[in-house]
């Protein structure tokens, strides 16, 4: 079983990036990568983590409509980069994912 994650507030020198989505709670920061279209988590203690963009929806189901916009946003702006089809589908099998666990729990199948 894994320690609960303590709660921080990063400062300016742990936000690498220019978009990042900073939980009250102190937990569960989240972070993108402009230059690579890609989501991390910020970590008091360790590197930021790359996530798959699900994982990100998942983190933060919360703030889904953010991460799908920024993601779609960096996708327009980035029309050739190899990245942007791989981003798409991560972001839409997140939806999905968050969808179908939230229909679930609703009961409807």
């Amino acid at each position: 079983m894994t320690q609960p994650e303590s709660p921080w507030m990063p400062g300016p020198n742990d936000i690498p990036w220019t978009f990042a989505l900073i939980n009250p709670h102190g937990d569960r920061h989240l972070a993108f990568n402009d230059e690579e279209g890609r989501f991390y988590r910020l970590w008091q203690y360790q590197p930021p983590q790359s996530l798959h963009a699900g994982e990100a929806i998942l983190l933060r189901p919360s703030d889904i409509d953010q991460i799908i916009k920024n993601a779609m946003i960096w996708i327009m702006n980035h029309p050739v980069h190899p990245r942007g089809y791989a981003l798409s589908d991560e972001i839409a099998a997140g939806a999905k994912a968050v969808v179908l666990h939230f229909a679930e729990q609703a009961g409807a199948r």
